[in-house]
């Protein structure tokens, strides 16, 4: 009776084995090639290589989500896409909802619901308005009229100063300016523009395939699942060695 049970045993130990053996081939291989490189990234030269591509780029979430809109200010397109602003398709250090923007004194006001980013004609950001300089947020619209910028809040629009420290109500205006949808061409010129810019050195590709953190947590899961069969794995064969009387 107890050779049958034995027997029954190893059995269903060689079963298991060959299920979970090529269950977790595939992720193993995966750990493994990539452990390697890692091991040798050094003289691989993984760390200088830089790797871009329109899958890296969706793999870490560089791609936004959600509906771009846009305004145009002269031949500049400002586009906030998912909180994230871009001037044509350069990414600016800007972050909220797009208000509006204006051109003035050569300079470009970009206006988000709390702050007002104004840059110079060289694309550089050489002031932010935020709530302790603006006389009221969240701001609504954003025009120009003298070369000095219109701030609208709710119903009430605002002169400011051209030092920006003031600011005095004025007179009911036209409504300004509101962002509008990007066209599908300016979208995939945009989706280019951040391909291109986007770039990582080959070895934290290779060390974040490696975890998993590459795919998300359906990554991470795997690889926690694939270690746990490879731990069950050695346990089973251990069990599976033939028992030898002495």
């Amino acid at each position: 009776m107890k050779k049958v049970k034995t027997q029954s045993s190893r059995r269903l130990s060689r079963k298991w084995h060959r299920v979970l053996g090529m269950a977790a081939a595939l992720p193993l291989l995966l750990l493994s090639i990539s452990g390697l490189l890692l091991n040798h990234a050094d003289s691989l030269g993984l760390h200088e290589r830089m790797v871009s591509s329109r899958w890296v780029v969706h793999c870490y979430g560089q791609i936004p989500i959600g509906e771009p809109v846009m305004v145009e200010v002269g031949e500049r397109t400002i586009v906030e896409w998912d909180r994230r602003i871009f001037m044509d398709t350069q990414e600016l250090a800007l972050s909220g909802r797009l208000v509006g923007a204006v051109g003035f004194k050569d300079q470009l006001a970009i206006a988000l619901e709390e702050v007002i980013g104004i840059y110079d004609g060289h694309d550089e950001l050489v002031l932010t308005l935020d709530e302790l300089s603006l006389p009221k947020v969240p701001i609504t619209g954003i025009d120009v009229v003298d070369q000095r910028l219109l701030v609208q809040s709710g119903s009430t629009w605002y002169l400011l100063s051209e030092d920006f420290f003031s600011a005095q109500e004025t007179n009911q205006r036209d409504q300004a300016q509101k962002p509008k949808k990007l066209s599908q061409k300016a979208l995939k010129e945009l989706e280019d523009g951040i391909v291109q810019g986007f770039s990582i050195p080959l070895s934290r590709l290779i060390v974040d395939v490696h975890s998993g953190r590459l795919f998300g947590w359906p990554g991470w899961v795997i690889t926690d699942l694939a270690a746990l069969s490879l731990i069950l794995l050695i346990i089973l064969g251990l069990r599976l060695l033939p028992n030898r009387r002495s």
